[in-house]
């Protein structure tokens, strides 16, 4: 059973599969590049694509973002961000890049560079709660608890139901210093998910 944090960070670097159309006959390595379970396969897979390079340009940015999810969770954040520059490149259109790219960054404590993409992302998509929970992170990295309370703010306005963002709201109200408020939202995300506190942890 996936745990709910993968509403967010996890989420927000998933497989993407863009609204193209792939010819008849898929590229070589295609079924491994949009979504195996193996890592190595899927790099194996996209890499595949990206050499051949006779794909639309959608497509190789696909294949690149791909690459990126799969050497991101395997730890590479060079090689993730390379791709996720050549999927920006290919397709500049593609909120979800932005937002990737922007987990490397964050990852790598390079923060305005990560807020920087999650802006990107958002003004793609405006209703993109991945990049808005992401940015509200790094605002908190940087210690703008403000801005990252206001971010926490709109992605509970899209899921009121979101243990993983209450937990997280309640963890900004207490940097803040309003100890009641930040009590109430973690209590009210342990009844709804009982191990949220670990799930936080784990993913910050």
């Amino acid at each position: 059973m996936k745990r709910p944090l993968q509403l967010f960070n996890r989420v927000s670097i998933v497989l993407v599969l863009l609204n193209v159309t792939v010819s008849a006959q898929a590229p070589r390595g295609w079924d491994r590049c949009v979504g195996h379970e193996s890592q190595d396969l899927v790099i194996e897979g996209c890499s595949e694509i990206i050499e051949e390079g006779q794909q639309a340009p959608a497509i190789l940015s696909l294949a690149h973002n791909n690459r990126g999810v799969a050497y991101k969770v395997k730890g590479e954040y060079d090689l993730a961000l390379k791709d996720y520059d050549q999927a920006i490149q290919l397709n500049p259109n593609a909120a979800s890049h932005y937002n990737n790219r922007g987990i490397i960054y964050r990852l790598k404590h390079d923060y305005d560079r990560a807020i920087a993409d999650y802006d990107e992302a958002i003004w793609l998509k405006s209703d993109y709660v991945a990049a808005f929970y992401n940015r509200a992170l790094t605002y908190a990295d940087k210690g703008d608890y403000g801005r990252a309370l206001s971010d926490f703010e709109v992605v509970l306005k899209f899921n009121p139901k979101s243990a993983l963002a209450l937990y997280a709201r309640g963890w900004m109200l207490l940097k803040k210093g309003d100890t009641e408020a930040g009590n109430a939202d973690m209590a009210a995300a342990k009844a709804i998910t009982p191990d949220i506190a670990e799930q936080f942890d784990a993913s910050n």
